[in-house]
């Protein structure tokens, strides 16, 4: 009798879960992914704040696996690929599978049902991650094929930086006069990215704009990439007042003002079907690599300040699912030993087992409507078939 009556709760326990999932609408969809961000990065992070930070904030925690198809330890494009097209693939191969084939990333599906959608990076827009919600490559240096595959993104809204890959080619065409063509403002400044009224844009910034650690500030947006050959650089020139040199540049905050205004493009131009944005913190990897302990963590708090603005936007929108999670860990970080006097505020120390990836399990924080779905220990892959099945 007993284990019958186990029995008749465990069905009901299901029945009512899978009701849970069914009548949870997801409108929006934000996948904010922290390249590099381990357990490591993260408690560098909460034992540095004094104040609450966006993790803390999260209702739902998981874990995921990070291996890629041939190798405990991914790299970027194969990880950035899992998470996208919710398929593993080789190392090396970037949204394709591991026989080559083209591969639909979840921000092509969500497309497909009439969701608008968008990019913003602190990196390249053809770096690994970005590139692999709408490219498809065998080799991740093949920036030029991925900027032209950009160009039929179809995506509604892209900030970031790598102004080469589009135009400094070896074909001499010029990727910028593609993308207007296709209806699309494109600017090469910061000012010019905050100060936008279009619906729809793609920002081509210099590094040095869209992180700190690039000190040049006798820079003109652009031009050391070559911007002053192609047409958006042009069409900015003659629209750009001679006596005007402000510059809005600000490093230390735009991850932040750039979700912000992607949110606020993407908010007044979807309808009831909604919008998906990608957000990729690509940096913390590179402190990682690089066993550089203090740049992590002001990095890890550039990521909070993200962060909370993204959860804001969820809290104010009750239909917006945020899925935060990490392609890999990098650089086997943790916190180093260190003894203080009770009460005493010493700075958080971080050490490295290596320069390279990990393959150690990377944390899950989810946050709005669907966010039990990401509960529990899963794939990489799992998640963007989780986020499709919560669009659908």
């Amino acid at each position: 009798m007993k284990n019958y009556r186990l029995t008749l709760l465990g069905l009901l326990s299901l029945l009512l879960a899978s009701c849970t999932t069914q009548e949870t609408k997801v409108k929006n969809v934000i996948y904010l992914i922290g390249d590099g961000m381990g357990f490591g990065a993260v408690s560098s992070l909460l034992l540095s704040e004094d104040s609450l930070t966006g993790f803390e904030l999260a209702p739902v925690i998981g874990l995921s696996e990070t291996c890629s198809a041939n190798n405990y330890v991914t790299d970027s494009p194969a990880g950035g690929t899992a998470l996208a097209c919710g398929k593993r693939t080789k190392n090396g191969y970037l949204g394709v599978d591991p026989d080559g084939n083209p591969m639909t990333s979840i921000m092509k599906k969500a497309q497909a049902l009439g969701k608008k959608s968008g990019i913003v990076v602190n990196t390249v827009l053809t770096e690994a991650t970005p590139a692999a919600f709408y490219a498809g490559v065998t080799n991740r240096s093949q920036s030029y094929k991925i900027a032209e595959q950009f160009t039929e993104s179809n995506v509604d809204v892209a900030i970031g930086s790598g102004l080469s890959a589009f135009i400094n080619r070896p074909d001499s065409v010029d990727l910028t006069a593609t993308l207007i063509d296709k209806g699309y403002d494109v600017y090469l400044d910061w000012k010019a990215v905050l100060n936008s009224t279009s619906d729809k844009f793609v920002g081509i910034l210099p590094m040095n704009d869209v992180h700190r650690r690039n000190k040049s500030r006798n820079r003109t947006a652009g031009a050391a990439d070559g911007a002053e050959v192609c047409l958006a650089a042009k069409l900015a020139a003659s629209n750009e007042s001679t006596t005007d040199t402000t510059r809005l540049s600000e490093p230390t905050l735009y991850l932040e003002k750039a979700t912000a205004k992607a949110l606020e493009v993407l908010t007044q131009k979807s309808d009831e079907k909604g919008f998906f944005l990608m957000i990729e913190s690509a940096i913390i990897d590179g402190y990682g690599h690089n066993n550089d302990s203090e740049g992590m963590i002001e990095e890890m708090q550039e990521f909070n300040r993200t962060l909370k603005v993204v959860v804001d936007y969820v809290n104010k929108h009750p239909e917006t699912l945020l899925v935060v999670v990490a392609d890999h860990e990098t650089g086997g970080t943790s916190v180093s030993y260190k003894s203080f006097e009770v009460g005493e505020k010493v700075p958080v120390q971080l050490s490295f087992s290596t320069k390279g990836h990990s393959g150690t399990v990377v944390p899950i924080f989810a946050y709005g409507a669907g966010a039990e779905a990401f509960g529990g220990i899963m794939k990489n892959i799992d998640l963007p078939a989780k986020i499709e099945e919560l669009i659908h």
